[in-house]
């Protein structure tokens, strides 16, 4: 059995971040400023997570879809494989969102096939004295992954593109009723609701 030298956990990460001279955590970890960032959150809401609201999920896949950045083949793609039992296995996700609802960082990660292998893989565990912390208890498979390995931090780097915000409906302004109301937007969202519900 091949087990990774080290846990990907947080001291891992800082260390690696320290030798590199980057900062402790990727500059662009947000649904606004990265697409695989926004990928991974999106569709952890299929892998038990709690899922991003509907419309936003739709604006953040709408602006990204157009970018240069987004993934152009399956094997570029963020994604979740399983069965109608649920998921297994984890693909070319965001170390950012991965360490946040797993508490690793990495790419990619595989649970047990069943408890057969789970029941194989403890005892060779055992054999060999690995503590406990480290990952093999838990996952079949884990890929580790720094932030400045990922291949789009260099893309990122040089020229990050940012979602818009939302215009607001309603602004206050000086004026003589203090307030104004912007009817273009309040139909752009007015459509966009309704082609969510029908």
């Amino acid at each position: 059995m091949t087990l990774a030298a080290e846990t990907p956990n947080s001291e891992w990460y800082l260390r690696v971040s320290r030798e590199r001279g980057v900062t402790p955590r990727c500059p662009f970890a947000t649904v606004e400023r990265c697409p695989r960032y926004y990928q991974s959150l999106s569709l952890l809401g299929e892998a038990g997570s709690t899922k991003m609201p509907p419309g936003e999920d739709e604006r953040l896949k709408t602006f990204w879809e157009k970018s240069e950045l987004w993934p152009r083949t399956g094997e570029q793609a963020t994604s979740i494989s399983g069965s109608d039992r649920g998921w297994h296995s984890l693909s070319e996700f965001c170390p950012e969102v991965m360490y946040e609802r797993f508490g690793l960082f990495a790419k990619g990660l595989d649970k047990y096939v069943d408890d057969l292998d789970r029941g194989y893989a403890f005892e060779q565990l055992e054999k060999e004295g690995v503590p406990r912390t480290h990952w093999r208890w838990q996952w079949e498979w884990l890929k580790p992954l720094h932030f400045t390995e990922c291949s789009l931090y260099s893309p990122l780097s040089h020229s990050a593109p940012k979602v818009e915000e939302r215009p607001n409906v309603v602004t206050a302004k000086p004026g003589a009723w203090g307030v104004s109301v912007d009817l273009n937007e309040v139909l752009r969202r007015a459509r966009a609701w309704w082609k969510r519900k029908h």
